[in-house]
């Protein structure tokens, strides 16, 4: 069975034209700025006890899409991305992944509540260090998960995304109550220095960066958006309670797979989920990402 497109021959053929895996489809920048961030993004000033920063977390979340044969849904469990304001002690880097750990780590800290950690309740963070290009976390209480082999492998990565992010290195180690660990719960290899897995089959097609999930935005606002759309065509729509007041389209920019649009949107005050989704075969939307908002 095949889906509507194959994503991994576009990404091959983009290898051999570009001669790099670099070029091979890039997720959102995780250094973009964030329009209405539900907390705040500013720096705390110099000499106050903690220094609070905004630092990416990433979450698991579902992705849908359907199958071109039969119409199908494969539900599959890709990673999506919110910046959260935290207390990052003295503002280091080693500081801020501490913190977007810890916030990854704590079940239900995320601020759209289709996002989940993938690591076990008992898990807690015991240090992390920086060494040249790799982040060495130190976990307790993780050694035991029983998740399938694709939600394992996606919370090793969700570790992996969250302390590349915060920290700015491409490399993470990871131990288990100070002691190296090769295996994590019968599915996933960690052994040696962990990078990045290719982000078309890690992170989700579509994303509703900004207004993140929450948040209050005045009444003329920017929507931001990114991923993978097919064509580069993602769909946008609004609705207040069971009533559907805007619908639009944006076209993705970016010579890569993975693109980025910015539009505005003037609404009244009152709540609204805002949705994005892209081109769908099927009865329903395919990789929807959707906000609930205050505006006003």
């Amino acid at each position: 069975m095949s889906t509507r497109r194959t994503l991994p021959a576009l990404c091959a053929a983009a290898i051999l034209t570009a001669l790099s895996v670099s070029g091979c489809g890039q997720p959102p920048n995780d250094a973009l700025p964030i329009a209405q961030p539900p907390i705040g993004s500013s720096p705390t000033p110099a000499g106050s006890e903690a220094v609070e920063a905004t630092v990416p977390v990433y979450y698991l979340g579902e992705e849908r899409i359907w199958q071109e044969v039969d119409l199908q849904p494969i539900d599959r469990i890709r990673l999506y991305r919110e910046f959260h304001k935290v207390e990052a002690g003295d503002g280091s880097d080693q500081a801020k992944t501490t913190a977007a750990i810890t916030a990854m780590l704590e079940q239900g800290s995320a601020f759209d509540p289709d996002y989940s950690s993938g690591w076990p309740v008992t898990a807690t963070l015991r240090e992390v260090s920086i060494d040249a290009d790799t982040v060495t976390v130190d976990l307790s209480g993780a050694a035991t998960n029983r998740v399938g082999a694709e939600a394992a492998q996606q919370a090793v990565q969700q570790l992996v995304w969250t302390a590349t992010a915060a920290s700015g290195k491409p490399g993470v180690r990871l131990l288990l109550d100070g002691e190296p660990v090769s295996e994590l719960w019968g599915h996933v290899s960690v052994d040696g220095v962990l990078t990045r897995a290719d982000p078309l089959g890690t992170v989700a097609l579509v994303w509703l960066i900004d207004p993140q999930h929450g948040a209050t935005v005045p009444t003329t606002f920017t929507v931001h958006v990114s991923g993978a759309p097919y064509e580069k065509n993602m769909f946008l729509w609004v609705r207040q309670g069971d009533q559907t007041v805007r619908r639009t389209s944006v076209t993705l920019a970016g010579e890569d797979l993975f693109g980025e649009a910015k539009t505005t949107m003037t609404l009244p005050p009152g709540t609204y989920t805002i949705s994005a989704s892209d081109e769908s075969l099927g009865p329903g939307p395919s990789s929807l990402d959707d906000h609930t908002i205050t505006v006003g």
